[in-house]
């Protein structure tokens, strides 16, 4: 079939129009899961009549089946068509949720029949997505090349975790609604309907995308072409990839020794609701969601691996603390510690999804990607598919155990008693898991990666950036305390793996969220007007007349660039022209509304470079961008366009302090350049 053909060269045009189709294809397919996984088949297997065990072996399942993917590599390389493999495999991965969907019309449940025909069909699937993974992962590897692929990822998972957060609280709101209007018996064909929906319209729509993504041909291999068994042993015998590969086994064996049971537990043992462990999810996904833009560009800057160290240290401290959501029954803590549990996971599962996946391809040599990748992919299935089986043999291991210290207050009257540590069954594997994470992460120091900095310089810009967040509530009203809030004490929090992660990620997603009062300038960038209109109703919600404008001026013109240009790039307006849109009508509307207009322009380009961190635009362009609108804006000021573009150039280097080294030199350089080429100069214009 020629539309399953690869391209020897792709234009521009095909790129993008195959951009535009993936997209639909993530939307389609993180929808179709959404319906189809997770709390929701957990619920699912249960009514079917599933064990722990059972459990663990369903999640267990899809990851053992990865082996086929040597066989898959072995099959693309011979026949160097990744599309022909990937879209029939596909097909197949969805088209066996049908017969899923079909057995409580076939088999009355509960009945270890049922439980069974799951497993078997879960296995088909296993084996299809082992060749779909194979070869969609170098396809699309060869799609999104690019210096920011981290971005790209990012964008890409945010789109696929929103999709599925939507599909799976339809899908939980739809069966709380299907329980009230049938008897308890046919609960089980809600699920069913459900399942069916997802396969067929989500599903295989999902398969009509992906056949539109062009694929652009394999590179060749130089030379003679090796064998199998060498193409398949080359990342093996490649040292730093070889401890890659050891990471990926270990981490995913540890994490998926708890994971897959925080739904049973909640259901079990918490006896939650459906709809609320669905709606925990949705939450989960949301903090997800929010973070991806955060470490997407920052896995792009500092670089993969520690991004993925910090979000890994993160994630294992949030499993530990499930241990602490009955003490040792539900307690009034509990939902609210459920929900930052929750929130946690969520930010840890964003940085470790983007920054796992663009170390492995970045670390991938080109040509030989394909073995590279499937050789990663393999390695953390095979590790999450052993550790669910010994997680649900642990669970009924120690259910009939427990490991307990009291705290005893003995006084002539009373003696108090209340358990400080209460350990058994899920709570000996969420502490087994935990002590195990802080061992697998000794491994990855041992990888290399290039341009790789330290965890602390992560954190130092995540707390910078937290603070220039909190500097802009100091003009809305009854947040001045708020932004008061003392960033400088998390240094000193406890050496405890994951606290300080947790502590400042948490802090600057309050501060983030709180921001939104001041970004309003960020809901048109893209024209002088929306901008000019954006900050007038910044002012508006922010101040109280042009004294307050006056003495806040600088706070206030930080805030409303730093939301005009992010938004301005995620918005997919992100060109020089917008930054300068940005830049000058924040300088403008400022200044009119009462404030210095030095003041004004201070604080709107160290806005407007803070903001760029956020995006993978460089600094130093927006540096340039920044100067050049503030010399625009000088009749307005009573400047001359020199003493404007004077006055930005040291802002844009007093905001650069903030950043890495290689960054404020760059910003330096360019605040120069700009000042030495002035508005007229044949490189101003070219650029």
């Amino acid at each position: 079939m020629p539309f399953l053909a690869p391209s020897e060269t792709l234009t521009d045009r095909q790129r993008q129009s195959g951009l535009k189709a993936l997209r639909f294809q993530t939307i389609g397919a993180a929808g179709a899961d959404g319906l189809a996984s997770g709390g929701f088949l957990a619920a699912f297997a249960l009514i079917l009549g599933a064990s722990n065990l059972h459990i663990g072996i369903m999640t267990a399942i899809p990851f053992i089946m990865q082996p086929v993917q040597i066989l898959a590599v072995v099959v693309v390389e011979r026949f160097r068509r990744r599309k022909a493999i990937a879209v029939p495999a596909h097909l197949i991965a969805f088209a066996a949720w049908t017969p899923i969907a079909l057995i409580p019309f076939l088999i009355d449940v509960p009945n270890a029949g049922a439980v069974t025909l799951l497993l078997v069909f879960v296995a088909v699937r296993g084996v299809a997505t082992a060749f779909v993974n194979t070869s969609w992962t170098s396809w699309l590897r060869d799609i999104a090349a690019g210096d920011a692929m981290g971005g790209f990822f990012a964008q890409r998972l945010r789109t696929a975790t929103i999709t599925a957060a939507i599909a799976g609280l339809a899908a939980a709101l739809y069966i709380d609604w299907w329980q009230g209007v049938v008897v308890e018996s046919e609960v089980i064909f809600g699920y069913s309907y459900a399942i069916l929906l997802g396969s067929i319209l989500l599903g295989f729509g999902s398969v009509g995308m992906m056949a539109r993504i062009p694929e652009p041909a394999m590179a060749p291999v130089a030379g003679v072409k090796p064998s199998a068994i060498r193409t398949l042993s080359a990342p093996l015998r490649d040292g730093n990839y070889a401890q890659l590969i050891r990471y990926l086994f270990l981490w995913n064996f540890v994490a998926f020794l708890a994971a897959p049971f925080f739904t049973v537990y909640m259901l079990t043992k918490l006896e939650l609701s459906l709809l609320i462990v669905v709606a925990l999810g949705v939450w989960s996904q949301l903090s997800n969601v929010f973070f991806l833009p955060v470490w997407g560009p920052l896995a792009d800057r500092f670089g993969s691996k520690v991004i993925l160290s910090i979000c890994s240290s993160l994630y294992f401290l949030v499993i530990f603390g499930w241990t602490f959501t009955t003490m040792p029954d539900v307690h009034f803590l509990t939902m609210p510690l459920l929900i930052l549990l929750h929130a946690l996971i969520g930010i840890a599962s964003a940085g470790i999804n983007v920054a796992s996946t663009t170390l492995r391809m970045k670390l991938a040599p080109t040509g030989q990607a394909t073995a590279y990748l499937t050789a990663a992919s393999l390695a953390a299935n095979l590790g999450a598919g052993i550790s669910p089986l010994l997680g649900g043999a642990f669970v009924d291991f120690f259910s009939v155990r427990h490991f307990e210290i009291i705290v005893e207050w003995v006084d002539p009257s009373r003696i108090v008693t209340f358990p400080a540590v209460f350990l058994t069954g899920y709570d000996f594997l969420f502490a087994i898991a935990f002590f195990l994470g802080l061992i697998v992460q000794g491994v990855l120091a041992l990888v290399k990666e290039e341009g790789e900095v330290e965890s602390d310089v992560v954190m130092s810009r995540l707390m910078n950036q937290t603070r220039e967040n909190l500097r802009s509530l100091n003009v809305v009203p009854g947040l001045g305390t708020f932004a008061q809030f003392p960033i400088a004490g998390l240094r000193y929090l406890p050496r405890i793996p994951g606290l300080d992660v947790a502590a400042s990620v948490t802090a600057y997603q309050l501060a983030s969220s709180t921001r939104e009062a001041i970004e309003a300038v960020a809901r048109g960038p893209a024209t002088a007007r929306q901008v000019r209109t954006g900050v007038s109703r910044a002012i508006a919600r922010a101040g109280r007349g042009s004294r307050q404008v006056a003495r806040q001026g600088t706070t206030l013109a930080v805030g409303a660039a730093h939301g005009a240009v992010a938004v301005a790039y995620s918005a997919g307006v992100g060109s020089g022209r917008a930054i300068q849109a940005a830049v000058r009508e924040t300088i403008e509307v400022v200044n009119d509304a009462g404030a210095d207009p030095l003041d004004a322009l201070r604080g709107a380009v160290i806005g407007a470079i803070s903001g760029g961190t956020s995006t993978p635009l460089r600094s130093s362009a927006v540096a340039r961008h920044a100067i050049r609108a503030a010399r625009q804006s000088a009749p307005q000021l009573g400047l001359s366009p020199q003493e404007a573009a004077s006055q930005a150039a040291q802002a844009a280097i007093e905001a650069a302090e903030q950043l890495d080294v290689e960054s404020q030199a760059q910003v330096k350089e360019a605040a120069l350049q700009e000042l030495i080429e002035g508005p007229g100069s044949d490189a101003a214009i070219k650029s």
